[in-house]
């Protein structure tokens, strides 16, 4: 859109009510995950970031994973506010973007800089922030809403 950086970071917001249509093709936004994945700094050039876009079915098919997991997890008189926040907000979108830091590059850092080693697994945290931020902003940016969410049951 051709927006700088800072007013793409204005933008920026959580969207809850999203639809599945995109501005953009599939292909556009996986170019953007993939930029920011190359391009965003990590501590000793560890790169310890992993993202797995989901579209289409993969990301229909995550969301009845979470569906069926909090299920079990949440009161009965409770799901259904839960499934409903599900499927009218996250599962009503385009499509997913999990993010994950992979422990074996940490781990490996931690054992070739033992003086460093508390500090691996916080700037992997940090790390895996940026990145989320970036992609987040970039999509904004290509006029995609999206919203952060947090679920690990």
């Amino acid at each position: 859109m051709g927006r700088t950086f800072a007013e793409a970071m204005k933008h920026r917001r959580t969207y809850y009510s999203i639809g599945s249509g995109s501005p953009v093709s599939d292909s556009e936004i996986e170019r953007v995950v993939r930029e920011a994945l190359k391009h965003v700094p990590s501590a000793f050039n560890s790169q310890s970031a992993r993202v797995v876009l989901l579209l289409g079915d993969g990301h229909k098919k995550l969301w009845n994973i979470v569906k069926s997991t909090l299920k079990e997890l949440v009161s009965a008189e409770d799901f259904d506010r839960t499934e409903a926040k599900i499927d009218g907000c996250f599962a009503a979108g385009h499509g997913t973007v999990l993010y994950f830091e992979d422990t074996s590059v940490v781990r490996k850092l931690q054992e070739a800089f033992p003086s460093y080693k508390d500090n691996f697994p916080i700037w992997s945290h940090h790390t895996s922030a940026m990145h989320q931020f970036a992609v987040w902003t970039m999509l904004e940016d290509l006029g995609l809403g999206a919203s952060l969410q947090h679920y690990n049951p």
